[in-house]
């Protein structure tokens, strides 16, 4: 909850909707921040008076996940329609098969862990987290479907062994069979072994699909993520549902280097597009970050970078943490030694070594036509142009300016 909306439920009095231990947790939490001041009056301890109180952002750049109990995390409309989706689930016929995605850095992995978090305090479901960018993934394996999908069942496995420690499935070495599919192996040895022996409510998280995008087993690994949602998560006989509900994770910035036309799961689930920070949210965290800001300022910021979250992060840290104006900032923003120099040039590398998205790109940033569907389709899935009824157009000032000089 951001400090703004913290202060909002203050001011309306409305209720929080959690156990009181819960929110005795987190008020506690909150104190600890700086967030609030917290008096007890009575027989007890519980809380009786809530103060809210300043609160400044004292930490390093945040990049990466951003931590469960840090102030920096801004909660967006995805947030509530996860929640809701995986609150419901246990109560219908089809359980959610949930894919976030979004250009790198919009904060698709956070977003996992709040989930996560929500469901395993909130829910009391067993969760289940797999990465395929982690280490247990290492780059030859997205060659190989069977050693694939052989550590995959293997760390599915043992995610959900460290949430229910009584669960003791047999050797999965000793069951893998050589002859079969891959995929069946994977898909029945978690039926059996794992899913069918959890009673309680469960969702399995799954991170980095995006590493399986352009190997020779995309296909083949895809295809079993859809058949689980087809058939393992839905009522389609009398036999009960045992598998979990799910959510995938992936970036969509890898679309061009694949030369991917469309979703590598179109028409699977729900499609969750991660979107920027609003207005509203930029100016909550302005204030986290100790500025003292107006919407003018907001819009100043918005305009030269957009509401992208690493950007605005990025911004603030040098606003706040290193005495830079605002001015200064837009001054220097497409500067080659500028604040955001290396997100930049990560963007040019691609440009310049594909001369269809570069044509295409070129003529929008000269306020051009571009007929070229499918590079208008990668440019914006990469986070570099947005299109509406009105047409294509560079995301933000800052894109416009950088690569009107660099391309």
């Amino acid at each position: 909850m951001s400090q703004k909306a913290f202060a909002k439920l203050l001011s309306d009095k409305t209720h929080c909707q959690v156990p009181s231990a819960t929110a005795e947790r987190r008020l506690r939490k909150f104190q600890e921040l700086g967030l609030i001041e917290l008096q007890s009056h009575g027989k007890g301890n519980i809380a009786s008076t809530i103060t809210l109180k300043s609160y400044t952002y004292q930490g390093s750049l945040m990049t990466g996940i951003v931590p469960l109990d840090s102030p920096l995390y801004i909660k967006r409309e995805a947030d509530d329609l996860c929640q809701e989706a995986l609150s419901i689930a246990q109560d219908s016929d089809a359980l959610p098969f949930i894919r976030i995605k979004a250009a790198q850095g919009m904060g698709k992995s956070s977003l996992l862990a709040r989930l996560g978090n929500f469901l395993e305090t909130e829910q009391k479901q067993v969760v289940g987290y797999v990465d395929l960018a982690s280490d247990g993934f290492y780059r030859e394996l997205f060659t190989d479907l069977d050693r694939l999908f052989y550590q995959f069942t293997a760390e599915i496995t043992q995610t959900f062994k460290q949430a229910i420690p009584g669960l003791n499935p047999p050797s999965l070495e000793s069951f893998w069979k050589k002859p079969r599919a891959p995929g069946k192996n994977c898909t029945d040895y978690l039926h059996e072994h794992v899913f069918k022996k959890i009673k309680q409510p469960k969702t399995l998280f799954i991170d980095g699909i995006d590493q399986i995008l352009g190997q020779t087993t995309q296909t083949d690994f895809l295809l079993v993520l859809r058949s689980w949602n087809e058939r393992k998560m839905k009522v389609v006989s009398k036999a009960p549902i045992v598998w979990p509900s799910m959510v995938i994770a992936y970036s969509t910035e890898p679309y061009p280097d694949h030369k991917l036309k469309g979703s590598p799961m179109q028409n699977v689930g729900m499609a969750v597009d991660l979107q920027e920070f609003s207005p509203e949210a930029i100016l909550a965290l302005a204030k986290i970050y100790g500025l003292s800001w107006t919407e003018h300022e907001v819009h100043t910021l918005m305009r030269l970078i957009g509401g992208h979250p690493t950007l605005i992060h990025r911004a603030f840290y040098q606003l706040s943490k290193e005495g830079k104006s605002l001015v200064e900032l837009e001054q220097q923003a497409a500067q080659l030694n500028g604040a955001f120099s290396d997100y930049l040039l990560k963007y040019l590398n691609l440009l310049q070594k594909d001369e269809q998205l570069l044509g295409c790109f070129s003529k929008i940033i000269k306020g051009g036509e571009c007929t070229d569907v499918f590079a208008k389709f990668q440019l914006e899935k990469v986070g570099l142009i947005t299109s509406d009824y009105q047409g294509e157009r560079v995301r933000c000032e800052l894109y416009q300016r950088y690569f009107q000089k660099n391309l």
